[in-house]
């Protein structure tokens, strides 16, 4: 008596078990929330169409030394390639730093500029910032640079603190020492005024 019992309950177990995983599996597709694809994208931070209609990339980062041992790195907060240039970069939010062979630093930040990789150039402008060793703290409009050899030029007016006091100038250069070949001179120009405050 027990014996076929047991075989009927395993015999009925067989065909309800998976009638109830189906029926189961069933009612999670059935109750599934669709997703909509077209409310993905309108909700989406980045606009979709804009970056695929203009590509670009975002924290982009430069680096390379410069043919007198200088290390020279840029870093952008977007890049993005020049459709008349293929080698020139329209680059924003970009931070500069160069550091020469005997621990001399400039650092500079701005809101826009290029790269122009073919040319071997960089140019900044827009609320530039620039500090330089040894204590130097300017502002200016625009900068531009070479990519393979120190020299930095502010073509237009700087203004700023000096290790002497307050500096304004119609123009700034830095580039490679030549008397010595070592280290790098900050050369002003253009009606240089300096408003010397001695450390009390």
């Amino acid at each position: 008596m027990g014996r076929p019992g047991h075989s009927r309950v395993v015999g009925i177990l067989k065909v309800v078990l998976p009638l109830t995983a189906l029926i189961l599996l069933s009612l999670v597709f059935m109750l599934a929330r669709t997703i909509d694809p077209t409310a993905a994208i309108s909700n989406a931070e980045i606009d979709v169409e804009d970056r695929a209609r203009d590509p670009r990339l975002s924290g982009a980062h430069f680096a390379g030394v410069t043919d007198d041992g200088a290390a020279l790195t840029i870093i952008t907060q977007t890049a993005r390639s020049d459709p008349n240039a293929t080698m020139r970069l329209e680059v924003t939010g970009l931070h500069l730093q160069l550091e020469g062979r005997e621990g001399e630093t400039l650092t500079a930040s701005a809101t826009n500029g290029t790269i122009d990789r073919g040319r071997g150039t960089f140019d900044m402008t827009g609320g530039l910032e620039l500090t330089a060793t040894p204590g130097y703290d300017l502002t200016a409009q625009s900068m531009v640079g070479l990519l393979d050899s120190t020299r930095v030029t502010i073509p237009g007016p700087v203004s700023g603190t000096a290790p002497a006091g307050e500096i304004t100038a119609g123009s700034m250069e830095m580039r490679v020492d030549s008397g010595d070949g070592a280290g790098y001179l900050l050369v002003f120009g253009g009606g240089v005024r300096l408003n010397y405050q001695p450390d009390n």
